[in-house]
C-alpha cells in the first residue's frame, strides 16, 4: 500500500545507523550517498529538511543507508524484515556501545562477535540465550582492521530495552551473562537478520561507562568516530568487491 503503482527500491546491502544524526550524517557524506526523497520505510517521514534514507553504489552493489535508527529494539526488527522485502542480503550496523567492565576503554572499536538475548524484541525471533554475528563478515572485517592498523576487539553485547533503567543489578546481571558492552540493538539485528534469511554485522566503538558506579559520559572526540567511519567505509567498498559477479550466500545467523 505504500508504494502503490510506483516502482519499489531494490538494494543489495543495508547500513543501518544506529547513531543521531551527526554520527549518520558524517558517514553518508563519507559514502557520497543521496537522500532517497520519498517516502521508503516504515515510520520514517521523509521530509527535503531531514531524510533519513539515502543510496550509494560501490561496483556492482546498490547500498542503502539508513539514519537516526535510535529507537532500540522494535525499530531495528521492523528495518530488517523491510530490508529483506527491498532485495538486501546484508545488513551492517554501524553503532556505539557503552562498556560494563573497566578493560574496555571509551573510543575501543569493537564488533558484536555475539548479542545476549536480553530484550523483548529478539524473543519473537529466537529462543537461545545468544545470537551471533556472520563469521564471514566478522573476518572480513577483521582482516581490514589489520590492514588499516585499526585494533577492532571482539565483544558480547547484552540488548537493553529501557535506557534510564540501567541499574546496578541489571549491568551485574549483563557481566555475569558473558556480556562487556550493552546497546539498545545488537540481539534484535542479529535474531531478526538470521530468521529472514540476511548475514548482518554491528562494529562500533565503545562510546561510554557503566563499569563503575559513577557514569563516564558520551561526551568524546570526535576522532573516535571518524575510526569507525573508516572501517565502515573500507567494510563496504570490500563486501561490494567480493559480491561481484557471484550470487550472494544465505545468512549463516542461528534461528
Amino acid at each position: 500500500m505504500r508504494f502503490g503503482d510506483r516502482e519499489r527500491p531494490c538494494w543489495d546491502i543495508a547500513v543501518l545507523c544506529f547513531r543521531g544524526r551527526r554520527g549518520s550524517d558524517l558517514l553518508v557524506e563519507r559514502l557520497g550517498a543521496r537522500s532517497v526523497g520519498r517516502k521508503t520505510l516504515y515510520a520514517l517521514e521523509e521530509t527535503a529538511e531531514r531524510p533519513y534514507v539515502y543510496e550509494t553504489r560501490r561496483a556492482d552493489s546498490r547500498i542503502v543507508i539508513v539514519a537516526d535508527c535510535l529507537w532500540g529494539g522494535p525499530q531495528t526488527a521492523i528495518l530488517v524484515e523491510e530490508m529483506a522485502c527491498f532485495g538486501v542480503r546484508v545488513v551492517i550496523g554501524f553503532g556505539v556501545a557503552g562498556s560494563i567492565v573497566p578493560e574496555l576503554s571509551k573510543g575501543t572499536q569493537i564488533v558484536a562477535a555475539a548479542g545476549t538475548v536480553t530484550d523483548g524484541t529478539s524473543r519473537a525471533y529466537t529462543d537461545l540465550a545468544e545470537v551471533t554475528g556472520d563469521a564471514s563478515l566478522s573476518t572480513l572485517l577483521a582482516g581490514i582492521g589489520q590492514d588499516l592498523n585499526i585494533e577492532v576487539i571482539p565483544v558480547k553485547v547484552a540488548t537493553v530495552d529501557a535506557l534510564y533503567r540501567e541499574t546496578e543489578d541489571d549491568v551485574r546481571r549483563w557481566r555475569e551473562g558473558g556480556a562487556v558492552a550493552i546497546n539498545m540493538e545488537t540481539a534484535p539485528l542479529y535474531a531478526a537478520s538470521a530468521v529472514c534469511g540476511m548475514k548482518s554485522l554491528w562494529l562500533g566503538h565503545v562510546s561510554d561507562s557503566l563499569a563503575t558506579p559513577q557514569w563516564d559520559s558520551w561526551a568524546r572526540p570526535a576522532a573516535m568516530t571518524d575510526v569507525t567511519i573508516a572501517l565502515t567505509v573500507e567494510f563496504l567498498e570490500r563486501l561490494a568487491a567480493d559480491s561481484r559477479g557471484r550470487e550472494p550466500e544465505p545468512g549463516s545467523g542461528i534461528r
